[in-house]
């Protein structure tokens, strides 16, 4: 009965909730960069702790920063997401309540808390993450210039 629907879905108007499929295509795109950064974090870290007997308290925070930038890059991803699903508006209007209200505070902490670890650790890591900071800014505010299209 339902047979027909699936197979006339197109899937550039396809929407869920308010925007368009290819906002969140768009979105997991953009939010490839800072899921790179990190990668590269995480095995320069790995081999770090390789090569060091007893690391000191400096590497533990780029490590700290790491996980924290981690969480933060879920929350992002998870904010964007449910700020599109409920029909996210760059042009000053609230969308419809939903998870990205709760999200965004948790967002802005974890990015606050992985440049603080960073800035206080040590080695070219710390530098890593910084850019992933700068990289998840960017994307959430590309996401939100290319809504207003």
């Amino acid at each position: 009965m339902d047979c027909w629907c699936i197979a006339t879905l197109d899937l550039v108007t396809l929407r869920n909730g308010a925007e368009p499929l290819g906002m969140y295509i768009v979105s997991g795109i953009l939010f490839l960069i800072p899921c790179s950064l990190l990668w590269v974090a995480w095995r320069r870290s790995v081999k770090g702790r390789q090569e060091v007997e007893q690391p000191d308290w400096r590497t533990y925070c780029v490590n700290a920063a790491l996980l924290v930038a981690s969480i933060g890059t879920l929350t992002s991803v998870v904010w964007v997401f449910s700020w599109l699903a409920s029909g996210g508006s760059p042009h000053g209007l609230e969308p419809s309540p939903g998870l990205w209200r709760y999200l965004g505070p948790i967002n802005k902490w974890t990015l606050l808390a992985s440049v603080a670890f960073a800035s206080l650790g040590k080695g070219k890591g710390r530098f890593v993450v910084l850019g992933w900071a700068v990289a998840d800014v960017l994307t959430v505010m590309m996401v939100s210039i290319l809504d207003m299209d």
